[in-house]
């Protein structure tokens, strides 16, 4: 899932994710204020910049940096960061939080013995914009007093900032006048209002807002109504208007009604959209921005460089462990290509006795194996990747460790950097024949995807987006082209498809259909799950076939739509076929391998459903065929010896 902030942390303490709370003691609410006139108020917690657990440090030293995006400093007013932190100790020590802003210090917290709760706010200005950021800096130390000779690592403190900790940014509307603006400030929310047109155009448009915006959060909503005017601007608001001819995407800010609202209008606004969250979005820097042609970076055959992804490889000083984190989906792998091997640059410099570190690494928490570094030079480690390891989401791990000295306590360990450097990448191969799973598609529809709204569907246009939106946004990339199909029938060549019906748009016959009567979903020891109107209620994901191409048929409910959140997103993985309903995602299994549920058509009497019922009994009655024939072969056998020894 993708933020339309960007956080980026270079943190140089261990982390530790445990906290107590003093009994009694309430968690500190930040206050809140006031909006000027004229101004906007954009709030957002540290959730939104990337840290979703918050930032945490122990062992009386640590470092961290939080940058807020602010691409256009003019239309800053004021601002102010609210940190929320919760710390314990279990010994006497004198402990600090400075916290500074673009380099300079701005305020320092002493904090108390024992455990409890601060609110430290820290207030914000257009000069301290630099580079299309502010850089809030945190340093967390401490110091034990009266005492020569105790190790600090024995202390048991720990700081934790808790992701709640928030930013409230005053803005200045009419400086926020250009779609570039609006994308580097926008809520996370989105509201997309489409006038009326359920043309191709606006079905592709749709569903790339799904998958740019995460709809499968819960971050995308549809229709016109939401704008909020007491000067809080908690949604991004874009007015999408299709026309019949004319450029491809045209875009601008409208101020009028005191929020910034982006009007899109083309003939396919779906690129405009693209372009907002794209790597090209600084280039819409004026009053009006005309989009024709949109793509994507270009992609590697055999290698993905770890700079191409989300993660932070800046140096970093280990003084006993340090983890580089790098996410990345299966759709960062081209179609076909799987991971096999890591391959890393590293650097560790050695400690004043000339001892280096290890290098371990994980892929999605499994270890690949670890290298000494002990030559204090870049060093190039290879690892190989077992199969089955990938899934949607996946996070390599590096943890570089090093034996922290002994002896000479009242000293503060010193910590010797350690960085991944460029050239490293993940080694990419033919994949092998795979399971079908959701991700796999996920990573096919990455170089494109044709979409397809049944005219025959029983819901309207309005009525299937909600359905439509969680689904596209958890299987279909960011880059993806979308190619609006008017019918099932103009399915063309080998691209994979995306299909709302229903009716199946497959050739062979899925595990669900809905043209052979009444349906019952039962688990494996043969008990009702879904019948008759539950089953209707809820909406049907399945990876269906047209020839030797894959693809994603979505039957939606007659029920109440998914209704997501960000702690509660759609996410289809593994399987390749799933239950949807108002929560998200109720029951998602493979058909090929190991089924959680077996579904039962009372109304059709075929063979498979016969073997399926009275499969105990027919098993039995084979073996007692086998052992009778057993047995008779045996007894002529015996007769024949027998007559032969007489004769």
């Amino acid at each position: 899932m993708k933020y339309p902030a960007i956080g980026l942390l270079a943190a140089l303490a261990p982390f530790q994710v445990h906290a107590q709370t003093a009994p009694g003691e309430d968690a500190a609410t930040p206050p809140t204020e006031q909006v000027q006139e004229g101004l906007i108020a954009r709030t957002f917690d540290l959730a939104e910049l990337g840290f979703q657990n918050g930032l945490s440090f122990r062992q009386l030293s640590g470092n961290a940096t939080i940058y807020i995006p602010l691409p256009n400093p003019d239309a800053l007013s004021s601002g102010s960061l609210q940190l929320e932190l919760e710390h314990a100790s279990t010994t006497e020590v004198d402990r600090y939080l400075q916290v500074s802003v673009a380099g300079r210090p701005v305020t320092s917290q002493a904090l108390p013995d024992g455990a409890g709760r601060l609110s430290v706010p820290v207030p914000l200005s257009p000069e301290d914009v630099s580079g299309g950021f502010i850089a809030v800096g945190l340093s967390y130390s401490g110091a034990f007093s009266d005492r020569v000779c105790v190790d600090e690592r024995a202390s048991g403190d720990f700081l934790e900032i808790t992701a709640a900790s928030s930013v409230t940014l005053q803005l200045d509307p009419s400086e926020i006048d250009t779609s570039a603006a609006f994308a580097g400030l926008r809520p996370a929310d989105t509201r997309l209002a489409i006038g009326g047109n359920d043309s191709l155009a606006a079905l592709a448009a749709a569903t790339r807002a799904a998958a740019l915006f995460d709809a499968e959060a819960g971050r995308l909503t549809f229709g016109g109504e939401g704008a909020s005017t007491s000067g809080a601007w908690s949604e991004g608001i874009i007015e999408l208007d299709v026309t019949t001819s004319g450029v491809a995407s045209e875009m601008a800010v409208d101020n009028e009604a005191g929020l910034p609202v982006l009007n899109l209008r083309g003939s396919d606004p779906q690129v405009g959209l693209w372009q907002l969250v794209s790597e090209w979005s600084p280039l819409s820097n004026e009053g009006a921005t005309v989009v024709d042609v949109a793509g994507g970076p270009a992609r590697f055959d055999d290698r993905l460089p770890l700079s191409a992804l989300e993660g932070d490889l800046t140096p970093r000083p280990v003084v006993s462990t340090e983890d580089f984190f790098v996410p990345f989906q299966s759709s960062d792998l081209p179609a076909g290509k799987g991971v096999s091997g890591v391959n890393l640059h590293v650097a560790a410099a050695l400690d004043p006795e000339g001892r280096g570190a290890t290098a371990s690494v994980f892929l999605n928490d499994t270890l690949l194996g670890n290298r000494p570094l002990g030559s204090g030079k870049p060093e190039q480690l290879t690892f190989s990747v077992p199969r089955g390891l990938l899934g949607r989401d996946n996070l390599l791990r590096v943890s570089i460790q090093r034996q922290p000295s002994g002896g000479e306590c009242r000293f503060k360990p010193q910590g010797y950097p350690a960085q991944i450097l460029p050239g490293s990448a993940l080694l990419l191969s033919d994949a092998a024949p795979q399971d079908q799973d959701f991700f796999t598609l996920r990573q096919e529809f990455a170089d494109g995807v044709q979409v397809v709204l049944d005219p025959a569907l029983s819901l309207d246009f309005a009525q299937t987006l909600p359905w439509l939106a969680g689904v596209a946004g958890s299987v279909i990339p960011d880059r993806a082209p979308i190619l609006p199909r008017a019918s099932v029938e103009a399915l063309e060549g080998d691209e994979p498809f995306f299909v709302i019906s229903d009716q199946n748009p497959g050739d062979a016959e899925p595990l669900i259909t809905f043209d052979q009567g009444r349906i019952e979903v039962r688990d494996r020891q043969d008990n009702l799950i879904y019948s008759g109107e539950d089953l209707s209620r809820l909406g049907v994901v399945q990876i269906v076939t047209r020839g030797d191409t894959r693809g994603l048929w979505l039957r939606p409910g007659n029920g109440p739509a998914p209704e997501l959140t960000p702690e509660r997103p759609m996410m289809l993985d593994r399987g390749d076929l799933a239950l949807i309903g108002q929560e998200g995602v109720i029951l998602a299994t493979a058909t090929d391998r190991s089924p959680l549920v077996d579904v039962v058509y009372p109304d059709r009497t075929s063979l498979a459903q016969m073997l399926a019922k009275y499969r105990p009994w027919i098993v039995g009655a084979i073996w007692v065929l086998v052992t009778l024939l057993v047995l008779i072969v045996f007894q002529r056998v015996y007769r024949a010896r027998r007559g032969k020894d007489e004769t």
